[in-house]
């Protein structure tokens, strides 16, 4: 029993491992050089211009999709309280939620949640 326990335990570590060995990697002309650190705040999201590439990091389904903003409502609507938006990989809806202060809405968090109400996404500009 303790051998077909230990067997098995080989084959999932081994199929971990040769499955993470096929995955490709990202196209370094995609993410710019350098650290690209999260928009935390609606103000930095606004910032992003037409042209200018994001990064939205599911951490649901661990993907990394890179897009490029088509207009500038396309920045605000990444923002927008009670907005909604999909993962490109997972297909999940994903909530925009502001928090803070109410007064002070332009430096307000801006929080992805799923369906449960925890935090499932970010984004990351990049700055080339």
């Amino acid at each position: 029993m303790k051998t077909r326990i230990k067997l098995l335990l080989a084959l999932v570590f081994a199929g971990g491992i040769a499955t993470s060995a096929y995955a490709q990697r990202p196209n370094p002309a995609d993410f710019g050089k350098g650290v690209h650190k999260s928009a935390t705040t609606a103000e930095e999201i606004q910032k992003m211009k037409k042209g200018d590439k994001y990064a939205k990091v599911c951490m649901e389904c661990k993907s990394v999709t890179v897009k490029e903003i088509a207009d500038d409502k396309e920045a605000e609507a990444l923002c927008h309280d009670g907005g909604t938006m999909h993962c490109d990989a997972c297909e999940k809806k994903v909530k925009i939620k502001r928090m803070g202060p109410r007064n002070n809405i332009i430096k307000s968090e801006v929080v992805y949640v799923n369906e449960e109400g925890k935090e499932c996404m970010f984004i990351v500009p990049i700055k080339d």
